[in-house]
């Protein structure tokens, strides 16, 4: 029998749980040790579903994806390996282009799943640590251990764990499971991650219970706080898996839950298609390994959704952050997507009651709690991060006495502040309160997030805003290489908000600058909040009364925007869509919804003219803001203008018109940013810049419906329908997709050839493909009863681009795709632009096919994804999607029976959970 479980079991009832001021473990610590002890006896009574470790099944060569749970049940053994406090390599965070990647973490968190998410939408190779061991060794774990004795299982483990991490340093990503995790393979990884992404994964403990059928959830929680400080001090940056709800309820033919993939992959046999399940999930492990990884191109492309995205939240003018406090979101349930919305930051508000203040205060089940809080914030909003660490804390005794606040120690506060670079914020705050060399470890281990040097004043300055402590505060900033600064002070007068402005005026003319954020706080210091241009902080409606209960006088984002226009600091604008037929536009209601919801005091309306003259009339109004351009103006108008963003020039068509009313030198770029700078100001208009978010909307489209079973890989393809200006559109977003090979079918076969001719001949890229081979290749189906061309896979990805209404007396095309063309094994999504009718014949065929894995959207789900990338371009304010949403489904109006109000009224009851 293995020493291993030698010693006496005990029952996890019978172990104490860490307290909440206990501080954080040290693997080398007495205290640590005898934690492991514990974990080493009671991981062994943590049995596999069925009493085994299943096999996992992943990518192999030929892209054979097969349904896979997680194979690693805890381990017999965890011991901590001496080693320096504190999570490793946090002075090296910054990773080689293609470094391999590390997931580790205990049965049940999802690791496997997100580690074959990763692989096949990236094309790194997938190696299980497990598999492996029994690869090289001839024999799995439990059969080596019952072969030879301990001391040979430990050095056989070293040497095979030390060749793996050796062999695989590129390209890669590695799933590590506990039994991974024995002293010799805690060492190896720490190593490891001085150079590479190491990545603890963490789930909640009802999920990891739900998954296991094994324990109760309280004695999964003690053992996550058991092992947290161990998996920690072996990783450097950390994901949490937030379980979407109803998952759990999902159960197989074997009497055992799916894992997520498995739901994912198996979608033949299912009667539902949980394609969001996982959606969600990937999208957010996805962005999270692109930021933290530094892969600002893979994320670029993310984030091409939305155009603000593409200009940093420190360069465009009057950028917001909600504040929201850690305790808040602890202590009730928020809407996290009603609190950011419009917003161009969420920041999380720290303020976790400690202990003393010498207290570490970063204990396991803390640190658990704050990375799900980050991780629900994420899945709810777009915005970036920003996490800040309040200085002040409420300690145990002053909380029962109701008096003051204490400040947290250097010790404690830099613990925070790591745990929070583990989560890989866009942005972290660095209290400029604290010395020099915690603020300087904090800025070295910043990786790709970007430090904002915080200081409040407590009490104004002798001399306010003219005082050289907050120029000397600012300057201290720069030379740590902070990459913002915000610095705050109460206000005592109306002056103190004029002062405040003069001091951002002489920061301006320094030769060193830094993006300043400087705003006075208290009552009288709201003008000055308004005014700030950068980031400033408000409150979200729903945390009024308890900021207002805590006399802490706030703002909200709506009053800041409204102060703009009210102050004459900013202009009404006119906005409208043109075209020759936009009487049926929902455009003009979504829109006007949006600027109601913002504060803004826009207006838009329709404006139908018979020939691109009628543009004319609207450049000429001083208070023109831009328009949408429909039918048949997408081509007509590119004469007009004076620049064209790069996604309009490769489309070949516009939808939307921004006026220019300064012309910077440069190119198309250099109009781009400085359109940023010009959003609700009146004045002549001296050119036009033009762009395109119909591929938006249908990129979105195919994003959110694409499971992960159906990520795009070189040998994807991708069906088009129609040759118009939409169907260029669709093509388009397919390639910015990453889609190879791409089909298109018309009636028309002369339309179609001039489609694939207008993109075969430019030198566009596939996203995430580079070489000779890696150009878009868009090929010609000559009629629906052909059969799918043998040397290209059934496609994946299909969008609709023809009416399904009749027009102008020619009758419905009642288009149905052959079925010949839909035996793709694992479904895919098709996108139909047509609502007019809602269930289309399209429509009724590919809902009828969702148990295979087919996904239908239309163009109810497709206008607003394209609205909101528009309303950014108007307004360079984020929009207020769920609000757009809903009021282009309300809006709709359908006179060809009730079938339609049904589907309109079930989607308005479920709102909740789309894209974001």
């Amino acid at each position: 029998m293995s020493l291993l479980v030698r010693p006496t079991k005990r029952k996890l009832d019978q172990v104490e749980a860490p307290s909440a001021q206990n501080r954080l473990l040290s693997p080398h610590s007495s205290r640590a040790q005898n934690v492991v002890s514990r974990v080493i006896q009671l991981s062994s009574h943590i049995p596999g579903q069925d009493g085994t470790s299943p096999r996992l099944e992943y990518c192999s060569r030929n892209e054979q994806l097969d349904p896979a749970g997680d194979p690693h049940s805890f381990p017999p053994s965890l011991r901590a390996s001496p080693s320096p406090q504190g999570s490793p390599s946090l002075s090296q965070r910054v990773f080689a282009p293609n470094a391999s990647i590390v997931l580790i973490g205990i049965r049940g968190t999802g690791k496997s799943s997100l580690a074959v998410i990763l692989a096949t939408t990236s094309g790194r190779r997938m190696i299980d640590a497990d598999q492996y061991f029994q690869q090289v060794t001839g024999r799995s774990r439990a059969a080596f251990k019952k072969e030879y004795d301990l001391a040979e299982y430990r050095q056989q483990e070293a040497r095979v764990m030390e060749s793996m991490l050796a062999e695989h340093k590129e390209g890669c990503v590695i799933a590590c499971g506990p039994g991974s995790m024995e002293r010799s393979g805690q060492s190896l990884l720490r190593e490891y991650a001085e150079s590479h992404p190491v990545i603890h994964i963490i789930r909640d403990p009802e999920s990891i219970q739900s998954y296991l059928k094994a324990w109760d959830t309280d004695k999964v929680r003690r053992f996550l706080e058991l092992s947290g400080p161990i998996y920690r001090a072996c990783s450097n940056l950390e994901f949490f898996n937030v379980s979407e709800k109803g998952l759990a309820d999902h159960v197989g033919k074997d009497g055992h839950p799916h894992s997520q993939l498995e739901l994912e992959l198996d979608q033949r046999s299912q009667n539902f298609t949980p394609f969001l399940t996982l959606k969600r999930l990937q999208r957010d492990f996805l962005k999270f390994v692109a930021f933290a990884t530094g892969d600002f191109k893979n994320l670029s492309s993310q984030q091409a959704s939305f155009p603000l995205s593409m200009q940093p939240v420190e360069s465009r003018m009057f950028t917001y952050a909600v504040t929201v406090p850690l305790s808040s979101l602890l202590e009730h349930e928020l809407d996290i997507e009603d609190l950011e919305s419009t917003a161009d930051a969420f920041e999380l508000k720290i303020d976790a009651i400690g202990g003393s203040p010498a207290c570490l205060g970063v204990d396991s089940g803390l640190a658990d709690r704050i990375s799900q809080a980050v991780a629900t914030i994420r899945r709810n909003i777009i915005i970036p991060l920003i996490y800040h660490v309040d200085s002040r804390v409420i300690s145990v005794d002053a909380a029962m006495q109701h008096n003051g606040l204490s400040r947290r120690s250097e010790e404690a506060y830099l613990n925070f502040v790591q745990h929070g670079l583990r989560l890989a914020p866009e942005y972290l705050t660095a209290d400029l309160s604290y010395s020099d060399d915690t603020l300087s470890q904090i800025i070295g281990s910043k990786g790709t997030s970007k430090v904002i040097g915080h200081f409040a004043f407590s009490r104004p300055c002798p001399r306010g805003w003219e005082d050289t402590e907050l120029l000397a505060m600012y300057e201290r900033a720069r030379r740590l290489g902070c990459d913002v600064v915000r610095l705050t002070q109460p206000a005592t007068t109306i002056e103190d908000n004029f002062a405040v402005e003069r001091f951002r005026h002489h920061v301006k003319s320094l030769l060193w600058q830094l993006p300043l954020i400087a705003f006075n706080t208290g009552p009288l210091g709201r003008l000055s909040s308004c005014f700030n241009p950068i980031l400033t902080s408000v409150t979200p409606p729903p945390l009024l009364p308890e900021m207002q209960a805590k006399s802490l006088p706030c703002i909200t984002l709506r009053e800041a925007q409204e102060a703009l226009y009210s102050s004459f600091a900013l202009d009404p604008m006119r906005f409208f869509v043109f075209g020759a037929n936009v009487t049926y536009s929902l455009s003009p209601a979504m829109h006007n919804a949006a600027f109601k919801g913002c504060g803004l005091p826009h207006v838009y309306t329709i404006y139908q003219s018979s020939s691109l003259r009628g543009l004319n009339d609207l450049v000429e109004n001083p208070h023109f803001g831009g328009t949408s351009v429909s039918l048949p103006y997408k081509t007509e108008v590119i004469p007009l203008l004076h620049s064209m963003s790069p996604h309009a020039r490769a489309i070949g068509a516009v939808n939307t018109l921004i006026p220019i009313r300064t012309l910077p030198d440069g190119a198309d770029d250099a109009f781009e940013t400085s359109l940023y700078f010009e959003k609700s100001r009146a004045g002549p208009i001296k050119a036009l810049h033009g762009d395109n978010t119909d591929w938006i909307g249908i990129g979105n489209c195919f994003r959110w419906g694409l499971s992960p079973a159906n990520a795009i890989r070189p040998s994807s393809t991708g069906l088009v329908i129609g040759a118009g200006g939409m169907a260029r559109a669709a093509v388009y977003a397919m390639i910015h997709l990453g889609v190879q090979n791409i089909f298109v079918y018309n009636r028309t076969l002369a339309n179609a050839e001039k489609l694939a001719h207008h993109y075969n001949r430019q030198n566009l890229q596939a996203h995430g493909r580079s070489g000779p081979n890696s150009q878009p290749k868009v090929h010609i189906l000559r009629s629906l009863h052909d059969s799918w061309p043998v040397n290209y896979k059934q496609p994946t990805v299909i969008c609709c681009c023809i009416p399904a209404h009749s027009i102008g007396g020619v009758p419905a095309p009642n288009l149905q795709l052959p079925s010949q063309w839909l035996e793709s094994p694992t479904g895919g999504v098709v996108v139909e632009l047509a609502y007019k009718p809602l269930v289309s014949p399209l429509m009724k065929q590919m809902r009828a096919l969702s148990h295979r894995g087919w996904v239908a959207l239309d163009g109810l789900n497709v206008l607003p994804e394209q609205g909101f990338a528009q309303f950014e371009l108007f307004t360079g304010r984020r929009a207020p999607r769920r609000l757009m949403r809903r009021v282009v489904l309300q809006e709709y109006k359908e006179a060809e029976g009730q079938e339609d109000h049904h589907a309109i009224r079930s989607r308005l009851e479920n709102l909740d959970g789309q894209a974001t």
